[in-house]
């Protein structure tokens, strides 16, 4: 079994994850992985080129009434938007005694994720908490990205805080690279290590939960009163592809890597 040592943890903040509640959640979970922190704010090239239709139009947050979109104006805003961003980022380092660093880009937001990301990295997706136009597109863009990246994700659920409990790792079988990232972390954070894996994978040497199926209600009923901190599967074995819904699902961060 072959063990990623991840070095950083990628946020991506030009799609409505800029919110001090979503970086001091990352920060969190930087500090619990032991890893850097890296954001990333791209300004979103076609938006800007949008602004410079004339038909285009927004509502202003003054008079609630329709005006051209400005493209100075939405400039402005881009570059006051990152760096709120940047002082979020710093407050939540020293909060969680973590390594940060930011940087801003220009261009599109996918292309510069899959630029930017490699295979000792995870980047992390979390749903806007604004369900909007432009941040409900921007995190599908990222969600797509995410999957075409070399970087492990980490996806975090809605107004993720973190808490205590178990390591849940979901593993093919024993040489899943998943269950080595879930034991490390487990010994990092001092919680039990609860192993789940499909029946006919066990063997002998392994004390772990059989899982029957590769459904959301099966991972239900594996896991029945496990209150987890964090689940770990690989992205090749079981719900490997299914890593947002399980953690909208369980309401906790879901860590799928390479």
């Amino acid at each position: 079994m072959t063990e990623t040592r991840f070095r950083r943890l990628v946020l991506e903040l030009g799609h409505g994850a800029a919110d001090p509640a979503t970086i001091s959640a990352a920060a969190s979970f930087a500090r619990i992985l032991g890893l850097d922190l890296f954001a990333l704010f791209v300004e979103d090239e076609a938006l800007l080129r949008v602004s410079d239709l004339p038909f285009t139009r927004e509502i202003s947050p003054v008079t609630f009434r329709w005006r051209p979109l400005q493209a100075g104006q939405l400039e402005i805003d881009l570059r006051a938007t990152a760096d709120r961003a940047r002082r979020h980022l710093a407050a939540a380092a020293r909060a969680t005694g973590i390594r940060q660093s930011f940087q801003v880009y220009r261009g599109d937001p996918g292309s510069h994720v899959i630029e930017t990301c490699v295979a000792t990295d995870i980047v992390v997706v979390s749903p806007p908490r604004r369900v909007e136009g432009d941040t409900a597109h921007g995190y599908q863009v990222l969600r797509e990205t995410a999957r075409l990246s070399a970087a492990s994700v980490l996806w975090l659920p809605p107004a993720a805080v973190p808490r205590s409990g178990p390591i849940v790792a979901v593993a093919a079988d024993p040489d899943d690279p998943g269950l080595g990232v879930a034991r490390r972390v487990a010994d990092q954070t001092r919680e039990r290590l609860v192993v789940l894996m499909p029946e006919a994978a066990i063997g002998d040497a392994v004390a772990v939960r059989p899982l029957r199926g590769e459904s959301l209600q099966d991972l239900a009923a594996t896991l029945d009163d496990v209150k987890e901190r964090l689940i770990v599967m690989s992205r090749a074995g079981p719900l490997g592809d299914m890593g947002a819904r399980v953690s909208v699902q369980r309401g906790v961060p879901v860590l799928v890597v390479e």
